[in-house]
């Protein structure tokens, strides 16, 4: 199956062969715990759920016609990604994210899509432009990444999904683009300007915050009473 694709801001002239979208999803007590000091629990919490939410909405809105699978741990994490048409697939987490994008990438390849576009659930802002340009590298290259600020991975494309071994961590892009040349791939590292920002620690919310001060401000300031205002609002993001 070959699906054209089309957003409602940008008409992109490339043909995406049975891609899924992978966003591995931690509980959301357990997630973002280097913001700790910076965000209350409940204030981390509530940021790690309302950037997956935004991660699933703006897919349905701007790719409708790639299929998404949500891999986690967390049943309620699970149950909201349903809402918005993903599939999902529950991970008990011992393996770490490795390992649950291992167990990921099986069902992908026996479901029958030939490739897999990783996408971590918590960047700050989501572009449909860099994602086209993602994709559209893909013509080209076996194995694409999107470089994190910090060196690490902030989206990965494999065709197929299973072309290399995955490893997630520190100085992650320089690893995946040894083993596709490794595997004799070719493999192209974008820098992509709001993909390379997650939000993992309190200067990534201040970058959050210089860049879209309306979105993310109420994060930051965990004692303003706009912080209730800003849980409702952000859920509704697209």
């Amino acid at each position: 199956m070959t699906s054209f694709l089309k957003t409602p801001s940008l008409m992109a002239p490339f043909f995406i062969d049975k891609l899924c979208v992978v966003i591995p999803m931690k509980s959301p007590k357990r997630s973002k715990q280097r913001l700790v000091g910076s965000l209350s629990d409940t204030a981390r919490e509530s940021l790690s759920l309302t950037l997956f939410e935004n991660t699933l909405a703006f897919f349905q809105r701007h790719f409708p016609m790639l299929d998404v699978l949500v891999v986690s741990e967390s049943l309620d994490v699970l149950a909201l990604a349903q809402t918005y048409e993903a599939n999902t697939l529950f991970d008990d987490g011992e393996n770490g994210l490795n390992g649950a994008l291992d167990f990921a990438c099986d069902w992908v390849k026996k479901t029958g899509y030939d490739s897999m576009l990783i996408v971590p659930s918590d960047i700050a802002m989501l572009d449909p432009a860099e994602f086209v340009a993602l994709m559209s590298a893909a013509n080209d290259a076996s194995v694409v990444i999107a470089v994190a600020k910090d060196g690490g991975t902030n989206a990965l494309l494999t065709s197929p999904p299973d072309a290399i071994q995955f490893e997630y961590g520190c100085d992650s892009a320089s690893a995946h683009q040894a083993n596709a040349l490794n595997n004799r791939l070719a493999c192209r590292s974008l820098h992509l300007r709001n993909l390379a920002l997650d939000i993992d620690q309190g200067d990534d919310l201040n970058v959050a915050v210089t860049r879209q001060p309306e979105r993310f401000k109420a994060w930051r300031d965990t004692g303003s009473s706009l912080m209730k205002k800003t849980l409702i609002k952000e859920r509704h993001y697209a």
